[in-house]
């Protein structure tokens, strides 16, 4: 059962780094999709600074998953990382209505099996609210 958060927009932001200078990594291209029936899906090539956006919708709440967007980042001839960015509880807070909230109650990053398959884990800055949009941030080392 998956409960929706149609309406509320949700901006995805990664800026792609070096993990060994720090200095941008324009050029890799960034595979972004979240699962459910209005997952956002999308591949985009980082700017000469590093940056890819992807406009969608917040990952509906399904049971037994923590709210998740997946990526994976390649330079053209291999994957060079792959993670998934595990939404904040106030991010959660604000995209879901009362009734969605207590099914994340009780449930934490780890348990719910969804982060266990060998799959980094990140998690995001989140800005906004659900009536303009929510946007998430996250530098990602490469």
């Amino acid at each position: 059962m998956t409960e929706s958060t149609l309406g509320v927009p949700l901006t995805v932001k990664l800026r792609l780094v070096s993990a060994n200078s720090g200095r941008p990594r324009g050029g890799c291209a960034v595979r972004l999709w979240h699962c459910g029936g209005h997952g956002a899906a999308g591949r985009q090539v980082a700017d000469p600074a590093g940056w890819v956006s992807f406009g969608g919708a917040f990952p509906e709440a399904q049971a037994g998953q923590w709210p998740h967007v997946h990526f994976s980042v390649d330079d053209g001839d291999e994957v060079l990382h792959t993670a998934q960015l595990a939404l904040p509880g106030d991010a959660c807070a604000k995209a879901y209505c009362a009734t969605q909230r207590r099914r994340l109650d009780g449930m934490s990053i780890g348990r719910d099996g969804c982060f266990t398959g060998g799959w980094a884990l990140e998690i995001p800055s989140v800005t906004g609210d659900a009536a303009r949009g929510l946007v998430a941030t996250r530098t990602v080392g490469v």
